[in-house]
C-alpha cells in the first residue's frame, strides 16, 4: 500500500524512496542525502517584551520629570515666597478726655465710619455751666481792669495837682526870698514859705507813689492784662471741655469692640473701644535670614490673602527690620551657652499694600502668602520650562532687581 500524507508533514516523493529494480534511483538517493531543515528564529518571550517596555516608559517618565523639575526650579527662582505673613494696620484706642455719662451712641459694632464723624456724646450740662461761669468771670475781670485803668488816671491827676502845688510853693518861696533881702518880710514868713515848699514836694512824692500803686494794680493794658488773660484761659478750658463732650473719629476706619451704652459712666482716658484704619494697611512678612540678602526696598510684591483668595493684591517692599524677631522679644534668647543649636531666624519685612478703590479692606491679623518678585516680568511655568530649551518669550524679559 502507498503511504498517505497527513497535514503538517512534508509529502513523500518517489525520488526520496528508492524503488526496487531501479539501481540509478537507488544510487542517487545514497549519494545525495536530503538537506537539513531551516531554523526558524525564536520569538521573544512576552515577559521580556513587557520588561523592555517598562524600562522605556520609565526612562521617558524620568526625562519628563527632570524637565518639569528644572522648569519648576527656574519658575520658583523668580520669587521669594513665604506663608509667614500677617496683615497689620493702624489701630487707636478710643476714649473720652473728660469724665461724664454717655448720652448718645449712634453706631454699631464693626461699622465703617469716616474721619470726623461723631462716635458718641457725653452729657454736656455741667460743662455748659462751666462755660457760663468762665464767661462771667471774664466779664468781671474786664470790669476790674477798667476800674484799675480809671484809678491810674486818677492817680496821674493827683500827681499833676501835687506838682502844681509844689511849683506854686517854690515860686512863693522865691518871692519871699527876694523881698527878704529888702527887709520887707519877716523871718517867720520865710520859714513858712520854706515849709510850704517841703509839704508840696512831699505831696508830689505821695502822688507818684499812689500812681505807681495804681499802675501795679492795673497791670498791662487791654487783653494783655493778667486778670483778663487768666479769665480768658479759664473760658478757653471750659469751652475745650465742652467740645470734648462730642467724641469724633480721628481717622477713617472700622469700629471694634464698640459695646458702649447710653448712661454708662466714663472716666478720663478710659479706653472704651478700638478703631482700625481702613487705609494705609501693610503686611509684616517674616522671611528667613538666608533670603534677606536678595530682598531690596522697592521690589514689587504679590499677595494672596486667605480671606479673599480670588482678590489680586499687590504691594511694595518699604522696609526691612533692623533685627530678627527674637531680638526684640520680651525675653531674648541666650545663645552664649554650651548646648547652642543653630536655628534659622526670620526677619520681618514690611510691605505696603497698593490702595485700589472699591476693594474690601483686609482684616488685620489675618494671614497671607507673599511673593516678592525678583524679575520685572515673571514667566509662567510653561515659559520657564520652554526656556530650558532656548525658547524665550520676549514679552517676559528676565530683568532681575
Amino acid at each position: 500500500m502507498r503511504p498517505v500524507a497527513t497535514a503538517g508533514s512534508p509529502p513523500e516523493t518517489n525520488a526520496a524512496t528508492p524503488q526496487p529494480g531501479n539501481p540509478a534511483a537507488s544510487g542517487s538517493a545514497e549519494s545525495n542525502p536530503p538537506p537539513p531543515p531551516k531554523k526558524i528564529p525564536a520569538l521573544p518571550n512576552p515577559a521580556q517584551r513587557a520588561s523592555r517596555l517598562r524600562l522605556v516608559l520609565l526612562l521617558i517618565l524620568l526625562l519628563i520629570g527632570g524637565i518639569i523639575g528644572f522648569g519648576y526650579l527656574r519658575y520658583t527662582d523668580q520669587f521669594i515666597r513665604t506663608e509667614d505673613a500677617f496683615v497689620s494696620g493702624h489701630q487707636v484706642q478710643i476714649g473720652a478726655e473728660i469724665a461724664g455719662q454717655i448720652k448718645t451712641v449712634p453706631w454699631q459694632n464693626n461699622q465703617t465710619v469716616s474721619q470726623g464723624a461723631v462716635l458718641f456724646t457725653l452729657d454736656a450740662t455741667p460743662y455748659q455751666a462751666a462755660v457760663a461761669a468762665a464767661e462771667a468771670n471774664l466779664a468781671a475781670a474786664q470790669r476790674s481792669q477798667a476800674t484799675a485803668a480809671a484809678a491810674v488816671v486818677t492817680a496821674q491827676a493827683a500827681v499833676a495837682q501835687a506838682q502844681a502845688s509844689a511849683h506854686q510853693a517854690e515860686d512863693h518861696l522865691a518871692r519871699i526870698q527876694r523881698i527878704k533881702v529888702q527887709q520887707f518880710v519877716s523871718a517867720q514868713d520865710l520859714t513858712d514859705a520854706r515849709a510850704a515848699v517841703a509839704v508840696a514836694q512831699a505831696g508830689v512824692a505821695q502822688a507818684n507813689a499812689a500812681l505807681d500803686q495804681a499802675r501795679a494794680n492795673a497791670g498791662q493794658p487791654g487783653q494783655q492784662n493778667d486778670r483778663i488773660r487768666a479769665a480768658q484761659a479759664q473760658l478757653t478750658s471750659a469751652e475745650y471741655q465742652l467740645r470734648r463732650t462730642s467724641i469724633t473719629a480721628p481717622m477713617t476706619g472700622r469700629l471694634a469692640n464698640y459695646t458702649i451704652q447710653p448712661g454708662q459712666p466714663v472716666a478720663p482716658a478710659q479706653p472704651l473701644f478700638s478703631m482700625v484704619a481702613t487705609d494705609g494697611l501693610w503686611i509684616d512678612a517674616n522671611f528667613k535670614e538666608t533670603e534677606i540678602g536678595r530682598i531690596h526696598i522697592g521690589m514689587p510684591v504679590e499677595i494672596h490673602s486667605d480671606v479673599f483668595p480670588q482678590q489680586k493684591i499687590t504691594g511694595t517692599v518699604v522696609s526691612i527690620s533692623a533685627g530678627a524677631g527674637t531680638a526684640f522679644s520680651l525675653l531674648p534668647p541666650q545663645n552664649a551657652t554650651g548646648n547652642w543649636v543653630k536655628v534659622t531666624q526670620r526677619v520681618p519685612v514690611r510691605i505696603a499694600l497698593d490702595a485700589k478703590p472699591g476693594e474690601p479692606p483686609l482684616p488685620i491679623g489675618t494671614s497671607a502668602t507673599v511673593q516678592i518678585l525678583r524679575v520685572e516680568h515673571p514667566m509662567g511655568w510653561l515659559a520657564a520650562t520652554l526656556s530650558l530649551f532656548g525658547i524665550h518669550n520676549h514679552s517676559h524679559a528676565d530683568s532681575r532687581y
